[in-house]
């Protein structure tokens, strides 16, 4: 049943107010009476009605002039207004048109088609104010959506949050969203032992969606980083993570990187991102990595390989890492950047340095900014020496904080199985905060239990030789070996132990780790310079005496016991 409307009647005769008020209140409506224009405009100011029947010629304000003040007053809403006028001329339908009518019918007035015309504009008023009322529905909507991709913008600013001086001095990256939203991202941050990680995330799809998606590896990716957990153990995390939150649709492609600065080493692991490269400052591409993983997300953890590459840079360069987006993006004729053109472009030589020069090239081929799909770039500097970077980081700080002594034991003793699969060192340091320790004691206590425990590991269970890492490609051999006798690694074990003790009201962590190997000759290297850099090797040892009130070996190099003062 249609809605009984408010209907103003304007006219002069009493005779035509009274015949069409009792017309209209037959329909159901209600009739407003005016007698003329004035008395008319002053009504719809009060009433408000739903339609107006205008007669033309009338004293004090004409049905013209009254008709243009009602248009006025109704603003944007629509109040339909037909003239009723004995004047049938078309200059006289035309004029009321003109002066903001809706309709004309000429008196005598055919009920049965004002009727009809009633009808017909009630219909109208009704899906003008279906369409008013989605309008501000849809504008409520999108001042909501508005609220909330801010909200959304400004939380995604915060936790993938901006690092340290050095890290903007290491690291240039930029990205470009396809939408207002982005599904890359590129993080970093430091381990406790000041290597640095690095991810490059896509995730399946454009916009807000997408990078909710990628929410869970900045998580796990920070959280993980700052515990000194190794990129395999953080990649095998992060694909059981976004398995078990997102659906099968939604995966996520990522390299993770660890840049070790002193010891000069990239170990990286590459699932589904386009292959990553190490240019030196010359142009010259001297690695590559491609991806040897799926996306993470894909496969169940028991499928999952965590499996990394490791290089050992000689040249001063950078590590270059971009997602799909940028070889994907095509100029105006259909043409991809592509990854020929991007080898061209990092070959260059340009005192802006390769990132900047691809950017530019990139922009110039296809404009950035009208990008089909996100796009991301990241290029991470490996100088020769790391200690020459402003604002490096001393190799150890002296801590200020006063820790209360406290007597607390731990003994672990780890398996070849344990040996090959568990990551002993954040567990061990997790242990450690636990006892309320200061954040500086805790990255140096890292520092010693992670060369003490690699020393143990290589040169005693896997009886590595570190003069091998001296050879022509001897990094690279190194870690070759190390995987291959690790991976078939049947005997041997390691035992560390790890004690909070009180000498002279002074507080120590004393740190004892005996290994199954035959030991090695440790005198030569217990003074190396551990500032020099012209060594891939044999500074491990000399560090952690440098942090530690004792370092000592015992028997023939199997055993090593270390005192680190807790005040």
């Amino acid at each position: 049943m249609d809605k009984p409307l408010n209907i103003l009647v304007v006219d002069d005769t009493e005779p035509n107010l009274a015949l069409i008020s009792a017309f209209i209140s037959k329909l159901g409506h209600t009739a407003i009476l005016a007698r003329n224009g004035q008395e008319a405009v002053d009504l719809f100011r009060e009433t408000a009605p739903d339609m107006v029947l205008m007669d033309v010629m009338m004293p004090v304000m004409d049905g013209y002039q009254a008709t243009t003040e009602i248009k006025k007053l109704a603003g944007n809403k629509w109040v339909p207004v037909i003239f009723l006028s004995a004047a049938a001329q078309d200059s006289d339908q035309v004029r009321g048109l003109q002066a903001g009518g809706d309709d004309y019918l000429t008196k005598p007035i055919n009920l049965t088609i004002l009727h009809a015309k009633i009808k017909a504009m009630q219909r109208i008023t009704e899906m003008q104010r279906v369409i008013v009322e989605n309008a501000e529905q849809l504008l409520r909507d999108h001042e909501e959506s508005e609220r909330e991709q801010n909200l959304a913008k400004h939380l995604l600013e915060k936790i993938i949050h901006s690092n340290s001086e050095l890290d903007e001095q290491l690291v240039e990256r930029l990205t470009f969203p396809a939408t207002r939203f982005s599904g890359d991202v590129v993080i970093t941050e430091f381990t406790p032992s000041n290597t640095l990680h690095v991810i490059l995330a896509d995730s399946t799809g454009h916009g807000l969606s997408a990078a909710l998606n990628v929410l869970p590896v900045v998580e796990v990716f920070y959280g993980m980083t700052k515990k000194g957990y190794g990129i395999p153990t953080i990649a095998r995390e992060l694909n059981s993570k976004i398995k078990h939150l997102m659906p099968t649709e939604r995966f996520v492609a990522a390299i993770l990187a660890e840049i070790d600065f002193s010891a000069r080493t990239i170990e990286l692991w590459n699932g589904g991102m386009p292959t990553g490269y190490f240019v030196t400052h010359e142009g010259e591409v001297t690695r590559e990595w491609q991806a040897t993983h799926p996306p993470l997300g894909i496969i169940n953890d028991d499928e999952f390989v965590s499996k990394t590459e490791i290089y050992h840079w000689t040249n001063a360069g950078s590590l270059i890492l971009y997602s799909d987006g940028l070889i994907e993006a095509e100029n105006g004729v259909g043409e991809q950047f592509g990854k020929d053109r991007l080898l061209q472009t990092l070959s260059e030589k340009c005192d802006e340095g390769q990132f900047w020069y691809l950017i530019a090239a990139a922009n110039k081929f296809m404009g950035l900014d009208n990008a089909a799909d996100d796009i991301s770039l990241a290029s991470i500097h490996c100088p020769m020496n790391f200690s020459s970077l402003d604002n490096a980081p001393p190799i150890f700080a002296p801590s200020s904080q006063v820790v209360e002594p406290s007597e607390s034991k731990l003994m672990v003793k780890l398996s070849p199985t344990e040996l090959k699969s568990f990551d002993i060192l954040p567990w061990l340091i997790n242990w450690l905060e636990q006892l309320n320790h200061s954040k500086k004691h805790c990255q140096e206590m890292f520092l010693i239990l992670s060369e003490l425990y690699n020393n143990a590991l290589d040169h005693g269970v896997l009886a590595l030789d570190s003069r091998l890492k001296f050879q022509e490609d001897g990094f690279g051999r190194y870690l070759d070996l190390r995987e291959e006798r690790l991976n078939s690694l049947q005997h041997g074990s390691i035992e560390v132990d790890l004690e909070r003790i009180t000498e002279n009201h002074v507080p120590y962590l004393k740190l004892t780790i005996r290994d199954s190997g035959k030991g090695f000759a440790f005198d030569s290297i217990l003074n190396v310079d551990i500032t020099s850099s012209a060594k891939p090797a044999g500074r491990g040892i000399a560090l952690v005496k440098s942090l530690c009130t004792e370092v000592a070996y015992q028997g023939c190099g199997n055993q090593v016991m270390a005192l680190y003062q807790l005040q």
